[in-house]
């Protein structure tokens, strides 16, 4: 992720891979890893800008030389994961609550 001047962030968007997430689409070999697997990946990487938070944020606590703005960055970039992964559990939450009450 890139920081434009006005503060911005810039994410770059790629086009999906065939037979990735595609299952029964253009005849595609199926997705190489299950839901499972990737939301596993999408915590740890959550996990893994708290802990980068973490961090920086002890070491300047301690007094260390430490980018100020860097430790800021990454603590914004750990918040803002978190409310992101947050809100899509409330979704997918609210999603299977809707499926589970609808009837058959």
């Amino acid at each position: 992720m890139n920081i434009t001047s006005i503060g911005a962030p810039k994410i770059a968007i790629s086009s999906p891979k065939m037979g990735e997430g595609m299952s029964g689409v253009g005849g595609g070999a199926g997705p190489k890893a299950s839901f499972a697997d990737k939301l596993a990946n999408v915590v740890d990487g959550v996990s893994d800008k708290q802990i980068t938070a973490d961090d920086k944020l002890a070491q300047l606590a301690s007094g260390e030389n430490v980018d100020l703005h860097g430790t800021m960055i990454a603590m914004e970039e750990a918040e803002i994961t978190l409310r992101t992964m947050t809100a899509v559990r409330d979704k997918v939450v609210g999603a299977y609550q809707e499926i589970m009450n609808m009837s058959i």
